[in-house]
């Protein structure tokens, strides 16, 4: 098993550096911040698991502190609907210091989510907050809107947040259905307006009727709530327009002194890059996986993938969603693969097995869930198997081309075989085995083919088919026989 040493030393070497990562990524300030009477925390981009992880520790350091103002900076155009829950729950739950949500440019989405989970929410004159359908990959490619049942689940977390902090709750369910009609109807009884959707105006009695002095449109059936910064403020959602942060501070009666911001440190960073591209890492490690092995030796192929499939591991495991089950099932399939191409001939129950392990720690990495129970947890088990099959599907493609043409570039031709096993070209047709054991053990001839570790080799003018114990031998090279089991001739280089 000498082959598969590179690949239990680079996860373990990569499991290190991930335990490295995970403590800087979780360190908190030894220091004593000096004491701040507000922090901003900046929640920027996509929303996502790293993104999550790096506001708790944000959020631990703030709360050290005793503040009595946390500032969320929000611009995101949304992300994943999972890791919104988390940050939006974990912001709720904030009992001692008063958050507010400041929307710099835009909030879209899963950004809205997260902003209504505030106390309060002060926005920028050209930002924008709203616009949380949610969407989940569609078979035939693109995206589609996610089912009732994952928009009821939406719905009740934007009434609770909304219910909680003193918002319309009505035009916040209105930012995730777009089925929803909404008025706004002035009274003698509520002279400032209230909103009703078009089922309760239809319905309303003659006398209720008759007391509705105006009435406008807010949102029409078919489309979702987004608000301009004007209108968030004059709906009822927005505190205050600034100009800019210095503008925000003076509004809570702070100086540039008063505040403390807190940025994600390299690793969140980098651990959110590996995070997103997480897929094409996927693609990238097992075509270099496949070049590895067409090829003698170890080398830069197998350092690729290992080093990609390791890193799409590294991300998952930092984000909270790869703990060691999954990393642990990965590389045994690793191991059963490597075991069926270096030690049995053909393709058999390990290899199907090694496929399978392989299989079920990447989905499991991709997910914090091992059986569904929830809608949310099927539609994501449902895109996280679109994206990895569609990067195994890549990686066949690529393979097939790199059979195809690969060994017309020069550098690369050693990588694969370029012609038939033609008789013209020194190849035989394989002979049955003989009876007797006894005249085959110790008997010595050369290799015809290259043995990776099964090939030809020729013995007193006889061709047979033979496997080595792992080991890589050159065309031409002299070999003995070790032994035979049942129909299998194992050999070693002389």
């Amino acid at each position: 098993m000498k082959q598969t040493r590179p690949i239990i030393l680079f996860f373990f070497l990569s499991f290190l550096f991930s335990n490295l990562l995970a403590q800087e990524a979780g360190k908190t300030l030894e220091q004593p911040t000096p004491g701040g009477k507000a922090f901003i925390i900046p929640l920027r981009d996509m929303i996502d698991g790293g993104l999550y992880s790096s506001l708790e520790r944000r959020g631990q350091i703030a709360l050290k502190e005793s503040p009595r103002l946390i500032i969320f900076e929000i611009d995101t155009y949304g992300g994943r609907l999972e890791p919104a829950f988390e940050i939006s729950e974990y912001i709720s739950k904030i009992d001692k210091a008063r958050t507010v949500a400041y929307i710099p440019n835009k909030a879209i989405s899963a950004g809205a989510l997260i902003t209504l989970s505030c106390n309060e929410i002060v926005m920028g004159p050209q930002s924008e907050l709203g616009d949380c359908e949610p969407i989940i990959p569609a078979m035939e490619g693109g995206y589609q809107t996610a089912g009732e049942k994952i928009q009821t689940l939406l719905r009740a977390k934007f009434r609770k947040f909304a219910d909680k902090n003193g918002y319309p709750t009505l035009l916040a369910e209105a930012m995730v259905t777009k089925e929803m009609e909404v008025y706004q109807i002035f009274t003698e009884e509520s002279p400032q307006g209230r909103f009703i959707t078009s089922k309760e105006l239809k319905d309303m009695s003659p006398e209720e009727a008759n007391k509705v002095k105006s009435k406008r449109l807010i949102v029409e059936a078919g489309k979702l709530l987004t608000m301009t910064a004007k209108e968030a403020k004059e709906y009822g959602f927005a505190k205050a327009i600034v100009q800019n942060r210095k503008e925000l501070l003076e509004l809570y009666g702070l100086t540039k002194g008063d505040v403390i911001e807190l940025e994600p440190n390299w690793s969140e960073d980098m651990v959110r890059f590996l995070d997103s591209i997480a897929p094409i890492l996927l693609s990238v490690g097992l075509i270099a996986l496949y070049l590895e092995l067409k090829a003698p030796g170890f080398g830069l192929p197998g350092i690729i993938g290992i080093s990609c499939l390791a890193a799409v591991f590294l991300s998952k495991y930092l984000v909270g969603l790869a703990e060691a089950p999954e990393i642990v099932l990965f590389m045994l399939g690793v191991m059963l693969i490597a075991v069926e191409i270096f030690l049995l001939p053909g393709f058999g129950l390990a290899g199907i097995a090694g496929i399978t392990l392989m299989l079920m720690g990447t989905i499991l990495a991709f997910q914090d869930f091992v059986v569904p129970q929830t809608p949310y947890d099927y539609e994501e088990l449902r895109g996280n198997l679109l994206k990895i099959l569609s990067s195994l599907a890549g990686s066949l493609l690529v393979m097939a081309l790199i059979v195809k043409y690969l060994p017309g570039i020069p550098i690369f031709g050693r990588l694969v075989l370029k012609a038939s096993e033609e008789a013209e070209l020194g190849f035989g047709t394989t002979l049955e085995i003989p009876s007797s054991v006894a005249s085959l053990v110790g008997r010595r001839g050369y290799a015809l083919s290259t043995l990776r570790p099964s090939g030809r080799a020729e013995f007193n003018g006889e061709v047979l088919d033979v496997v080595t114990q792992g080991e890589y031998v050159e065309s031409g090279q002299r070999v003995e026989v070790l032994e035979v089991r049942g129909n299998r001739v194992i050999v070693r280089p002389v």
